[in-house]
């Protein structure tokens, strides 16, 4: 049976936030390759499964994050991640 897919939106600097954050690339990075920017979008093709891994380490990794700064853009993914699955 296929594994249903989303589409996740993500502002630039959102996806950005994603990519620059250690953890989330080395444990999430292969969900990147299918990043495809619309306007000021960048957007993910993943399964639910892939999402909901995804949500996991960026909602780990908002709360564990170095600056409030990095913490709210994470979140922000986050939200952007949860609202699809």
């Amino acid at each position: 049976m296929k594994s249903k897919r989303v589409e996740i939106e993500f502002y630039s600097y959102e996806f950005e936030a994603l990519k620059a954050n250690r953890m989330i690339s080395d444990m999430c990075g292969q969900y990147f390759e299918s990043a495809e920017r619309r306007g000021d979008f960048v957007v993910l093709d993943l399964s639910v499964h892939e999402a909901n891994d995804l949500a996991g380490w960026v909602a780990a990794e908002a709360n564990h994050a170095k600056s409030e700064e990095e913490s709210d853009l994470l979140n922000a993914a986050c939200d952007a991640i949860e609202l699809r699955i």
